[in-house]
């Protein structure tokens, strides 16, 4: 049955936009470069190229043939990025390219030497600076792929509260979110994933929704976090990928399988005589316009009969749950949902200097903390300065100086 297209029509349609984007620009702002026959070929096979790569990557999707659904994601994402790094480049170009024609008519008209010196050099740098800006574009769209692709950072991040219980210092939390297995993630991804955290011997594994986007991987993939065997267990909350596929289903492998699913629900957990109590968010759904009251009201659900002097830990795959967290005084919320924006700089979204939203880092709002995940999967393949990451929140008790 075919299944899951969305995808993979997106990708296509993608193609077609910044191909006829990339062909107008050319065509309009870099005429001598258009006249160019193998540019223009070399635009025209651009898509072609990412349709094929599009086709194997549906054929692996479909019949779970992870190499050639890997080699046709990645040539499909390699050409998209490709072209949108010429978008970028090419109205710069064609100024600059504009500017040069300029000053080469005033060279000509010109009659003196030193003038036409001056005027030669100008033009040269211009030229080279037009061309080179592509190039650049490209490279870095190429290792912003490459970026994608590499190995999960999994590390320790110590977070530091005042009052925290002394049998909770040095308490470890993994914090998996956003793995989106079966589009460029796979079980064997999430294997190694976890055989690397192994050596770190975390108290408590938290999935912070977004697991898996083929629920067929699903039950699996919740054997291999369990597989670790922390010393308290391990827990999920739902994302809006797994209302997306079928939360139906979904709630199945979560019934069948040794990962406790909390779902606008909670936990206390008794930490050597402290109670640490774990409450799970449940996910509104909408991308858009989202709905800070149903966020309130689930987080209200998931702590009532908290005990009132617990250290509180909540999963909310919306980092915008740290708002209404911090109204409720809850200690720590574990967050996803951003990919941290897939660029980034000194561990901070490369967006974050452009808008107030939650993307990707540490966060504080009153009493409440929050450690939003960069997340180790992506439905676009483009990482840059934001690797794929799978902390352990270390908790540290605030020494008083």
């Amino acid at each position: 049955m075919i299944h899951h297209l969305g995808p993979f029509v997106f990708g296509m349609l993608i193609l077609v936009i910044l191909t006829v984007v990339n062909i107008l620009m050319l065509r309009f702002l870099n005429k001598a470069w258009w006249q160019k026959k193998i540019i223009r070929l070399a635009v025209m096979l651009l898509p072609v190229v990412g349709f094929i790569g599009s086709a194997i990557w549906w054929a692996g999707y479909q019949y779970k043939i992870i190499w050639m659904s890997k080699t046709g994601s990645v040539v499909l994402i390699f050409i998209v990025i490709s072209l949108l790094a010429l978008m970028l480049a090419l109205p710069v170009s064609g100024l600059l390219n504009i500017i040069s024609a300029i000053l080469e008519k005033r060279r000509l008209r010109s009659a003196a030497d030193k003038s036409n010196n001056v005027n030669l050099q100008r033009r040269n740098l211009l030229k080279g600076a037009a061309a080179a800006l592509p190039l650049i574009t490209l490279s870095t769209g190429g290792g912003g792929v490459a970026q994608s692709f590499q190995k999960t950072n999994v590390y320790t991040r110590p977070m530091t509260f005042p009052n925290l219980p002394p049998q909770l210092d040095g308490f470890r939390i993994l914090h998996v979110s956003d793995s989106h297995l079966g589009i460029y993630r796979f079980l064997s991804d999430y294997e190694e994933i976890f055989a690397d955290v192994a050596e770190y011997e975390p108290d408590l594994v938290l999935l912070t929704g977004d697991i898996s986007d083929n629920l067929t991987l699903l039950p699996d993939a919740l054997k291999i976090a369990a597989s670790l065997k922390p010393r308290f267990g391990a827990f999920a909350s739902l994302g809006n990928h797994e209302y997306y596929r079928g939360i139906t289903q979904v709630l199945k492998s979560f019934d069948s399988g040794s990962v406790e699913l909390l779902r606008a629900s909670g936990k206390t957990i008794d930490v050597d005589g402290a109670a640490l109590y774990l409450a799970g968010c449940d996910d509104p759904v909408r991308i858009h316009g989202l709905n800070h009251e149903f966020l309130g009201d689930s987080i209200d659900k998931a702590i009532d009969g908290k005990p009132s002097k617990a250290f509180t830990v909540l999963m909310s795959h919306r980092p915008e749950g740290l708002d209404p967290a911090a109204d409720r005084n809850i200690d720590l919320v574990l967050s996803g949902h951003t990919h941290g924006g897939q660029a980034g700089i000194n561990g901070r979204s490369l967006w974050s200097a452009f808008t107030d939203r939650y993307l990707w880092g540490h966060y504080s709002r009153n009493n409440s903390q929050m450690y939003l995940s960069a997340g180790i999967g992506h439905w676009f393949p483009f990482r840059l300065g934001c690797p794929p990451e799978a902390p352990i929140i270390e908790l540290t008790a605030k020494i008083d100086s």
